[in-house]
């Protein structure tokens, strides 16, 4: 009888171990947005956006899982509930309609610039120079507010920022939109050095940039303790320590 009760305890556990695994699995959409996300293909994912989020989800006992999609994607997969969290995220009216932005924003500052080709520099010179030129963007991506509801601007977008400098040495477009840090270690990576330039005009007003749970999500229920384990992260410096030991050892 013994046997048959502890035989039976068994099964129960190893039931319920799978159980307790999945209902520790999160996922985490990611594109490839250097130096914040690399992600050459499904298996080989790193970059700060990944150490940010997997020292998060730690504090809280949970593990990422990484799905390697376009930006686009990753939003469309945030909105249906089919992923739930992201870092790397501006508040927008629309995606706070199936976004919970998680506060404080790790990061208040990131510059917009503006790249061209070399010798070009001058032709932007304050956010009016835009009018009349072909923009490139990235799909799915906001940049500023007054830059984002411009419906007077020509945005061309594309499926991600190699692409846009690809059409820009082409001449397919005038100048190419992307954070600053991003546009710096690309032209650097690809040895765009005298072929492609920042132009003398950036945006660098404040600008609040956020991890964000799908409304979805079982994480949802968790806000308050995602919330204070960003605070932590944010106060004791432990954000901007990460993020200046990558940028270090890429350089």
């Amino acid at each position: 009888m013994k046997q048959k009760y502890f035989l039976l305890i068994l099964l129960i556990l190893s039931l319920a171990v799978p159980a307790a695994s999945q209902a520790q699995r999160v996922i985490v959409p990611t594109d490839h947005y250097p130096p914040w996300r690399l992600a050459e293909n499904d298996t080989d994912i790193s970059g700060i956006h990944i150490e940010l989020t997997d020292h998060l989800l730690k504090q809280l006992g949970l593990k990422a899982e990484y799905v390697l999609r376009p930006w686009s994607r990753c939003l469309l997969m945030l909105e249906r509930g089919t992923a739930d969290i992201m870092a790397g995220l501006l508040k927008t009216k629309e995606r706070s309609e199936y976004l919970i932005y998680l506060d404080p924003p790790y990061s208040n500052k990131d510059i917009k610039a503006f790249y061209v080709r070399h010798g070009n520099s001058g032709t932007i010179k304050s956010y009016s120079d835009l009018v009349g030129m072909k923009i490139g963007t990235t799909l799915g991506n906001s940049y500023f507010p007054k830059f984002d509801n411009d419906t007077q601007l020509q945005k061309d977008p594309a499926q991600n920022e190699e692409t846009c400098f690809k059409k820009l040495l082409y001449n397919r477009i005038d100048t190419v939109i992307i954070s600053e840090d991003t546009g710096d270690y690309l032209v650097n990576k690809h040895g765009y050095q005298g072929r492609i330039e920042k132009a003398e005009y950036k945006y660098s007003l404040p600008l609040s940039v956020y991890f964000a749970v799908s409304k979805k999500s079982p994480l949802a229920d968790r806000i308050p303790e995602l919330e204070a384990a960003m605070k932590k992260m944010v106060e004791s410096g432990e954000v901007r320590k990460m993020v200046n030991n990558f940028l270090k050892k890429q350089n």
